[in-house]
């Protein structure tokens, strides 16, 4: 099935969402998630994700995305700035992953999920921590256009740069990055990374984005002559 017109369905994310977007979460990121939980637990884990997101609600959600087909969620973005940490509220999550783990698991869970964390955000900075497509619906384009998607809201923020991290060998997502403009900054390594998600080297793209504010105060300018 294809997607028509895909950026106009895509959109903010709410708590009606959650449960689609943490089933396409599962999909996309299942052998971090088995890694975390344990395949006995994974679908226990899932819904502590789901539970620490209705806690946070419509702040916690704040520059998340969706991508809809048939009222069904395929695809998600998250797109994280100083802004959009605002206001969020402090959950829980150790005495939820705890609660709903047991001690031992439930801090083994937390401390993979947090391997790799890209704190603080820089001024100017629009950070992608999950790109995330439906089994369904890869090999459409849909990543492609969620990252224009990024662009554009860098450029309605009035940041410089977008970012990422991906993993050194992940080399269908990395090709996929560099077409869509992104540079390598970084090579991050990490024995957590490697203990944790078996993968020492993780690399920090960026792409400046300081042209689509060019191109659009070029395009006001022509619009008005």
């Amino acid at each position: 099935m294809s997607i028509t017109q895909p950026l106009q369905h895509i959109r903010p994310a709410t708590p009606a969402d959650i449960e689609g977007m943490v089933a396409v979460h599962g999909e996309a990121f299942n052998d971090k998630f088995v890694l975390a939980f344990g395949r006995r637990k994974l679908r226990r884990g899932l819904s502590l994700i789901a539970e620490t997101w209705r806690r946070q609600g419509s702040a916690g959600l704040q520059g998340m995305w969706v991508v809809e087909d048939e009222q069904r969620i395929v695809a998600t973005i998250a797109l994280r700035a100083r802004t959009t940490l605002r206001n969020v509220p402090v959950v829980p999550v150790e005495w939820l992953f705890i609660r709903g783990l047991g001690f031992v698991r439930g801090m083994y869970a937390l401390a993979v999920l947090s391997v790799i964390e890209h704190s603080p955000l820089r001024m100017g900075e629009l950070y992608i921590s999950d790109v995330a497509v439906a089994q369904s619906h890869r090999r459409q384009g849909l990543a492609t256009l969620m990252l224009k998607h990024a662009d554009r809201e860098a450029q309605r923020q009035g940041l410089r740069y977008l970012s990422l991290y991906v993993h050194a060998h992940n080399h269908a997502a990395i090709d996929l990055y560099r077409k869509a403009g992104f540079t390598t900054a970084k090579t991050h390594t990490s024995v957590w990374a490697w203990l944790f998600l078996h993968n020492w080297a993780w690399l920090l793209l960026q792409k400046d984005v300081q042209w689509l504010h060019e191109e659009s105060r070029n395009d006001l300018a022509a619009a008005t002559q």
